[in-house]
Parts: structure tokens; sequence; C-alpha cells
């Protein structure tokens, strides 16, 4: 006689085989690839919007995967990001209002003095950044000579104490990358800001390809890569994905990939975009962990619009960096003690920080070099 057991055995299987095939969505295929194969730089722009477009649980999960995986996955590392020369700025970004083309009321500024920088720098560490990045409201270092050799004066103060160095000064030439890693600079950021499609309609006074040489230039002296974009220019979803696409398959990854979300400044031309929602930096945050395991997913700009379980879903899903700081240049951001707050609610831990392979400095190739030279 026929067991219920064994009657019902094959739709048991039936019903297994259903349910392990409607829960394989892109995410978890390719979340379980990377765990299994690690990096790589041969995404499909369409394996990246299946990913992307994953039922937003499965992202947020399988990103979580992946992250605990390549990270420790409660390490949060605290950056600062100070201004040293704000506004005045010849570029025409329609999100920035540091832009000259713009009236949104804020006056140009001089390069702060070493004094100032030092201070600030001193005043994050004591809050616990292990980070600092310097940004100057320029298209391009050429012909800024001496206020260049300034920074490079700052780079090597602040790294004298410990903590990692990070610089956004524009376009640079491939020399001056050079001696910025000589005096010690850890990171460089140059955000691509969106896809290349849709790059024109934001900014016009400098090309994708410049971006991207400027990119090369950091990679080939050295220095930590730090590059991402921001959602909420007007861009639509296929953008994001191209975005990270390109990012994805770079030569090598950027360490870091800052994902912000626009905070709409009144008088520049994306003043009454809608503000970013949670699930859209999610999405971003969620991807860029699974198509880009091993780099610093920073959760940067916008924030401050976030709920403290709203951030929380963002560490889940991939993040682990965050900007500390009354401002990150020149908008508002997260205010200190409710950092702290977080921090302890979440269980999280500060990062220690970390620097590129001190083997690999330009300056000592250059030494290992004339020995050789002087052994010929």
């Amino acid at each position: 006689m026929l067991s219920i057991r064994s009657i019902l055995r094959p739709q048991l299987r039936s019903s297994s085989s259903f349910l392990h095939f409607s829960s394989s969505s892109a995410a978890a295929i390719q979340a379980e690839r990377t765990v299994k194969d690690g990096p790589r730089n041969d995404w499909t722009r369409d394996e990246i919007k299946a990913v992307y477009d994953s039922p937003i649980l499965d992202l947020l999960f399988h990103g979580a995967q992946v992250h605990r995986h390549a990270h420790n996955f409660r390490e949060v590392q605290q950056c600062t990001l100070l201004s040293i020369k704000t506004g005045g700025c010849s570029e025409d970004c329609s999100y920035c209002p540091q832009s000259s083309r713009y009236d949104t009321g804020l006056k140009a500024q001089k390069l702060m003095n070493k004094d100032a920088v030092l201070g600030a720098a001193k005043k994050a560490k004591e809050a616990g950044s292990t980070r600092f990045c310097m940004g100057a409201a320029w298209r391009e270092t050429v012909g800024r000579k001496t206020n260049f050799n300034q920074i490079l004066e700052y780079v090597k103060e602040i790294r004298g104490m410990g903590m990692e160095v990070c610089c956004t000064l524009g376009m640079i030439e491939k020399h001056q990358a050079v001696e910025l890693k000589k005096a010690g600079l850890t990171a460089y950021n140059h955000n691509l800001d969106t896809s290349r499609e849709y790059y024109p309609n934001i900014i016009t006074t400098r090309t994708y390809d410049d971006r991207l040489q400027t990119l090369q230039y950091v990679r080939d002296a050295g220095i930590n890569v730090c590059s991402g974009g921001i959602i909420g220019l007007g861009e639509a979803e296929e953008d994001r994905v191209g975005l990270l696409h390109t990012l994805a398959t770079l030569p090598t990854h950027p360490e870091s990939v800052p994902i912000n979300a626009l905070i709409a400044v009144k008088g520049t031309p994306l003043q009454d975009q809608k503000p970013v929602e949670i699930w859209e930096m999610i999405r971003m945050i969620s991807t860029a962990r699974i198509v880009m395991p091993k780099a610093m997913v920073r959760l940067s700009a916008g924030r401050v619009r976030f709920s403290m379980p709203e951030q929380a879903l963002c560490f889940l899903a991939g993040a682990n960096s965050i900007f500390t700081g009354e401002k990150l240049l020149t908008t508002p951001n997260n205010d200190f003690d409710a950092d702290q707050l977080m921090f302890k609610l979440l269980g999280l831990t500060p990062k220690s920080p970390s620097f590129p392979q001190e083997s690999s400095t330009v300056e000592e190739s250059e030494a290992c070099q004339e020995a050789a030279s002087g052994a010929a």
C-alpha cells in the first residue's frame, strides 16, 4: 500500500524546486558568485542591471552576505571632509553651490592657511575620524603651483598624525599625482557623478574622459582611487546602473566608492529636485557591494536626511563608511552626538586607518632604481 509520504513526495520535491527557483534572483546568483570567486572586472551592464532590479529584500540580504564575507561587517570608518578652498569654481556642475555661475549666496574664499587646516584635522582625529579629506573648488590644479605646494605640506603633516589623507582638487596632472604620493596621500577623490550618457546634462565644462584620465593618473602613481557618484540628479535608473558599470569594469576597482544623495541647493539648476528615498540608496549600496566587494562603500552626502533606522539598513546593505562633522564641504551634515549614539545603539565599531603598501610608493621605487644603478 502506498503511504501518504510516497504519494506526496513528488509534489514536495516540485514545491521545493519551485521555491528554490523563485528565490534565485540575480542578486542571489551574483552574490554567491562574488563570494566564491572574488572581485571581477568583466561585468556586463545587463548583469549589473539585473542585480540592481532584484527584489529589494533580496538585494539587501545578499548585499549583506557579500559584505560579511569581505569585511568586518560591524566596522565603519569615520571620515571628515573639509573645504580648504571654497567657492569661485569656474565649472558648471548643476548640483554644486560652489560654481561661480550660480547665485547661491556662497562667497568665494582663498585657500585656508596651514594652522587652520591642521587644527581642523586634529579636531577631527580627536572626534574619532581616521580619514581626513580636503576639497578645493577648482576645475584643475594646472597653474596653481604655490597652492599645490601648500597642499603637499598639509598632506605630509596630516599623514604624520597617523590619519589617512584624501584630496579632491579637480583634475590633476600626472607629475602632480606622483608628488601627492610622495607627500603621503592615501587616496584621491574624483567622482564620475553619473553615467557617461547622462553626464552632459549635468556638466559641460569637463568631459567624462577627463575624469577617467585623472583616475588613471592617480592609479598609476600608486594612490588609492576614491570615485563614486550622486543620485537624484534627474537621472534614470539606467544611468545609475551605467555609473556602477563604469566603476566595476575599471582595470582595478576603486578602493572607495562614495554614494551621494543630492542635497538640492537653492540657486543651482537642480534646486527643485525631489529628495532621494532610502530605497534608492539601498539599491545603489547593495549593488555596489555585490559588484565591487572589496571597496569601501561610503554613505556620503544626503545622509543627513535619513533616520537612524534608515542608516542602519544602509550599513546592513554594505556601507562601511560615513562622513562626520558639521558640514560636507558646504552642505549640512549629521550631528556628532547623534552619530555617536547611532554607533552605540547599532553596535558599530570605528575602523582604524589603513594605508597603501609602503613598498609600492613612488619614492621607494625610485630609491631602489638608484641603488640598482649604483651597483651596476
